[in-house]
């Protein structure tokens, strides 16, 4: 499992805002995370449900894009939950 950093969540984001442009990434994207990177997949967080809702339908192409553009990691998922569920830890 890959962390990103702070650095790298920023550049993601500097990244999906130049992709999107400034008012479709202000709709959706603030408050945007990714958490982490688990083999090829991404698990990034949304500052709700209808954001994460419309990330994952609309835009996990350009966000899973984003990613690859500056991991220089291959990422042929993405799962987008809500924030509320980046403090939560799996039960094993």
């Amino acid at each position: 499992m890959y962390r990103l950093t702070s650095i790298e969540n920023l550049a993601i984001q500097a990244r999906l805002n130049f992709i999107l442009g400034a008012r479709e990434y202000d709709r959706f994207f603030i408050g945007f995370e990714c958490g982490h990177i688990r083999g090829k997949t991404a698990h990034v967080f949304a500052r709700s449900e209808h954001n994460a809702d419309q990330i994952g339908s609309r835009y996990s192409t350009h966000v899973a894009i984003a990613i690859e553009s500056i991991i220089k990691r291959p990422i042929k998922e993405v799962h987008v939950l809500p924030k509320h569920f980046s403090n939560s830890q799996p039960e094993i």
